[in-house]
């Protein structure tokens, strides 16, 4: 039985530092979000011995302010004669966007029937094909007539349509996550059929191209091309070795061409005369790729959002016309310029010859939205920070104001440590400081060392650094924790810390004399590999001798923990599987003291003494201390959180900001005040395999 291990002083651990560049300052989009509710100054509310007066505990429990982050981000891109055509993500139901490439304004908007957004668009016969999730539907979009029509599903729920081609004769074809699999759509018949998992053991086709004879299938995370005769539906691969997981593929002038890993693969369709050229060691992948009328090959690298030619077996680069931005497709135009989208949601029109571009920013058109909320923290002088897909926005509640900063990437999680905030973001593993005062952002450095998702940080101030925990890419077990030393802008990195796993949860003992973190594990790593561990542990880290002291299963046999915290020696945790498993453990003993099941998984906290788990499902409970049961404290949040729910406390009150629906909303929490009557309703818990895969993706 695997219940402790006692390891020598950095035994297992990859030790690196990376000292990060400073960056221009970024600002960005800024603007007064409207606001509901009167006004409050935080800070001033509930002090101790107040709580449990009948004038405390009146009002509402919920109060909220307006749109807590707005988005125009975009995923799924095509075009369709002198149209471009792009799919919002994180609104629900997805918005599919018509923009006039002329006079380069938006001229249209239509939501599609349901999901949250659409990785894939491809055009034939004069119509857009849209393929969304966390239902894997295809649409068709008549732009004739505005009807929106569904194809069929092709997955089960928690599914995505990754991407779309289309034949030189018009035929549709789709690849499918987590099944792997490639469908085939005849408009001309009407029919959709399977055409089956391209490679057993490969969750994802990532990227998918057609010629006459063959649909290619690009599979991640390993990286193979997979040929389908579209006539007999017979399939090989024809990858000689696995290249690293795809990002993008074409198939022009009888060679197939795509991005993988850190190369352009370039290869003949029964897989000989293969060509690899690797891509310039400051990118990590390639996000898109096209040729032009003569030819000539163009990609866009990640995370520079550098243009590159191929030229030979050489990528020359061109332009960067969104600098540190994803990108989600590129069309040559007729004109000769180069149209590009950017997953921030910027358009952008680049001049081969001159190099020069022009940009639309879709944020400022009606292509933005309520966006689910990656991340929260509470700042100075009452502000709210609110992580959104590629922004930061900072609230003054107190007026009403709000001002949005965009930044390279999703902030998986926020955290104050002084008068700055510090974001971790996904996927390029940056850590990057905010002043909010002045708008100003530059970059601590990137974790690098095969990490890709930031899953928690914390700010000790005992030492005046950031923890931060991350896991792999997927394909990848091997997570890490990161100590982030702000004045000095250097990262240092402990990788595989806890053997096997990524690292999902960090926690500081609060005793005394202790200079210890807890970090809690995962045994999926980073998703679409096989577990080498049998149940997620605990380690304690020493922060002074930066090793582990030792090792520990809370439960057996449960595989992934999501989160922990420490109050007054116990240790909290809950898991993400079995989801919405919690319990309680002496540090000194490592005994379980207590252990129950919430009706679904998120984050801890402890706020004067109480501990509180904000789960989703719009969820908030009291665990402890010395609770033999949890208290449900509020129901009825609704589902605005992208990442596991939280709940950013005022330091001197029992109020927490949070999100009610997608709107900022100023929760009380006071243990001493009852449930509001309208939240003591049966609990529905979440579809746990649309949770899995808009986590994992």
């Amino acid at each position: 039985m695997e219940r402790r291990r006692l390891l020598h002083a950095g035994a297992g651990l990859v030790v690196a530092s990376v000292a990060g560049p400073m960056v221009a300052p970024s600002v960005a989009h800024a603007g007064t979000a409207d606001t509901t509710g009167a006004p409050v100054v935080p800070d001033t509310a509930s002090r101790p011995g107040t709580a449990g007066t009948t004038g405390h505990c009146s009002g509402p429990a919920v109060s909220t302010y307006g749109i807590a982050t707005f988005t125009a981000a975009i995923v799924g891109m095509t075009v369709l004669g002198d149209h471009a055509y792009v799919v919002a993500r994180g609104q629900n139901p997805p918005l599919l966007g018509e923009i006039d490439l002329a006079s380069k304004k938006l001229t249209r908007t239509v939501r599609l029937p349901r999901g949250e957004g659409g990785w894939a668009a491809t055009v034939s016969g004069g119509q857009v094909y849209v393929g969304t999730y966390p239902t894997p539907d295809i649409y068709r979009f008549d732009p004739a007539t505005g009807s929106v029509t569904l194809i069929g599903t092709v997955g089960p729920a928690g599914g995505f349509v990754w991407c779309l081609t289309t034949a030189p004769d018009g035929t549709v074809y789709a690849g499918t996550y987590p099944r792997g699999e490639v469908w085939e759509y005849s408009p001309a018949t009407g029919v959709l059929r399977n055409l089956g998992v391209a490679r057993p053991g490969e969750q994802y086709v990532r990227a998918i191209a057609a010629d006459d004879r063959f649909v290619y299938a690009g599979t991640l995370p390993l990286g193979h091309i997979v040929a389908y005769d579209r006539a007999t539906g017979a399939k090989q691969s024809i990858t000689p070795e696995p290249y690293g997981g795809a990002a993008c593929l074409l198939a022009r002038g009888g060679r197939v061409i795509g991005g993988f890993g850190r190369s352009v693969i370039d290869l003949a369709p029964d897989g000989s005369d293969a060509r690899v050229i690797p891509i310039p060691a400051t990118e990590r992948l390639v996000d898109a790729i096209t040729t032009t009328a003569d030819g000539t090959v163009y990609c866009i690298g990640r995370p520079t959002g550098t243009v590159y030619r191929r030229d030979g077996d050489a990528l020359v680069p061109v332009a960067a016309p969104t600098p540190a931005d994803e990108h989600r497709g590129l069309f040559p135009l007729p004109d000769g310029t180069l149209l590009g989208g950017a997953g921030s949601g910027r358009l952008w029109w680049l001049d081969l010859g001159g190099g020069g571009s022009d940009i639309v920013e879709l944020i400022d058109t009606a292509m933005s939205g309520p966006d689910p909320v990656q991340s929260m923290t509470y700042g100075m002088r009452g502000t709210v920070h609110v992580g959104g897909h590629f922004s930061i926005t900072t609230h003054r509640p107190e007026d009403g104001s709000s001002r949005r900063i965009q930044v390279a990437g999703e902030p998986k999680q926020l955290r104050m440590a002084g008068n700055k905030v510090y974001a971790a973001l996904y996927p390029s593993t940056e850590v990057v400081e905010l002043d909010p005062d002045r708008g100003r952002v530059r970059s601590l450095g990137f974790v690098d060392n095969d990490q890709q998702r930031p899953t928690d940080m914390v700010y000790s101030r005992l030492t005046d650094q950031l923890l931060l925990a991350t896991a792999p890419p997927a394909g990848r077990l091997k997570g890490a924790l990161t100590l982030v030393d702000r004045s000095r802008k250097r990262l240092t990195v402990y990788q595989d810390v806890i053997a096997d796993q990524s690292v999902m949860s960090l926690a500081l003992d609060d005793r005394p004399g202790r200079r210890i973190a807890y970090l809690a594990g995962d045994t999926w790593g980073g998703g679409s590999v096989t577990p080498a561990r049998p149940s997620a542990t605990i380690v304690a880290f020493d922060l002074w001798r930066r090793k582990v002291l030792w090792e520990f299963a809370p439960i057996e046999g449960y595989a992934s923990l999501q989160h922990i915290e420490v109050h007054d020696g116990v240790l909290y945790g809950l898991y993400k599987r079995l989801a919405g498993t919690w319990f309680a453990m002496d540090l000194d003993s490592l005994t379980v003291l207590r252990s129950g099941k919430l009706p679904s998984y998120g984050e801890l906290s402890v706020h004067r003494g109480e501990v509180y788990a904000s789960v989703f499902g719009g969820l908030v409970y009291r665990i402890g201390p010395d609770l033999a049961e949890p208290e449900q404290v509020l129901t009825g949040l609704g589902d605005g959180w992208y990442n596991p729910p939280q709940l950013a406390w005022e330091r001197a009150s029992w109020h927490a900001w949070a999100v009610s629906g997608r709107e900022l909303a100023r929760l009380r929490l006071d243990p001493d005040c009852p449930p509001p009557a309208t939240n003591r309703a049966a609990v529905s818990p979440p579809d746990e395999a649309v949770l899995e895969s808009l986590l994992a993706n």
